[in-house]
């Protein structure tokens, strides 16, 4: 079992929408695949078609620090699994939030509890930097996908914790999402973030703004199954394939 945390240095990047379209298409590629929320916000299965937000998570079903994966698990039509966050009071966002930080190993022994194939995935869904729910899935994944977007608010962000993630990743990849070729901005920004991370550490893979992605949703549906021969379609369905390489050798560039 593979551990791949996705996560962003600020909001509105397209982490959850790109967490839902990989884990469709991991499952495609005969991957098995748990999502599980780490975030408020509560809203992953919208985009894996169970927008209940009262599904039961895994903070009700966490008591004296151990979560009962099974009564936590849902599963989509396309056999897509989700373990939501769920509906909480602040005080009890609050307490768990305690909880991670007394305990920094508690995700990882969690994690090692599902009943997952060996070649299957587990994406985690993560809230923003530096969030300690981001941290901890930093810590115990196997695979850590930064997603950012070509604006300077999101470069600035991204440069404050970036030594913090080098260090604590075992793998770092960082993920260009939203590139206009009509923003000369965005190649000034592409240019100052590479200069900045490093080749080594920004995936070749870029995916590029596309109508097609929130049109799709809209729909309740994935751009790749609406508009299959769209640009978001292609670069989500290449950067699936880079993952289920990586996946299956533990190594792609």
């Amino acid at each position: 079992m593979k551990i791949i945390a996705v996560i962003s240095a600020c909001g509105g990047v397209g982490k959850t929408t790109l967490v839902a379209s990989q884990a469709a298409l991991l499952l495609r590629r005969q991957i098995p695949v748990v999502t599980l929320e780490l975030s408020g916000q509560n809203v992953l299965g919208s985009f894996l078609g169970l927008p209940d937000r009262s599904l039961s998570g895994m903070l009700a079903h966490t008591r004296d620090g151990q979560v009962a994966w099974s009564g936590a698990t849902h599963r989509n039509e396309e056999g897509v699994q989700l373990v939501p966050f769920g509906q909480v009071d602040p005080a009890h966002a609050i307490a768990f939030d305690s909880m991670l930080l007394s305990d920094p190993d508690w995700l990882a022994s969690q994690l090692q509890k599902i009943d997952l194939a060996e070649n299957g995935v587990v994406l985690l869904d993560t809230a923003s930097l530096p969030d300690v729910k981001a941290t901890q899935a930093i810590r115990c994944a196997d695979l850590v996908l930064c997603v950012t977007r070509p604006e300077p608010a999101a470069n600035a962000s991204l440069a404050q914790f970036f030594e913090m993630l080098r260090a604590d990743s075992r793998k770092l990849k960082i993920v260009v999402n939203g590139i206009s070729p009509a923003r000369p901005l965005h190649y000034d920004m592409l240019t100052m973030l590479r200069a900045r991370v490093g080749i080594d550490a920004l995936l070749s893979l870029r995916i590029y703004l596309d109508d097609a992605v929130p049109e799709s949703y809209a729909r309740a549906a994935h751009c790749f199954d609406v508009a299959p021969y769209s640009q978001a379609a292609h670069d989500l369905q290449g950067l699936a394939n880079w993952l289920a390489r990586w996946v299956k050798t533990g190594e792609a560039r």
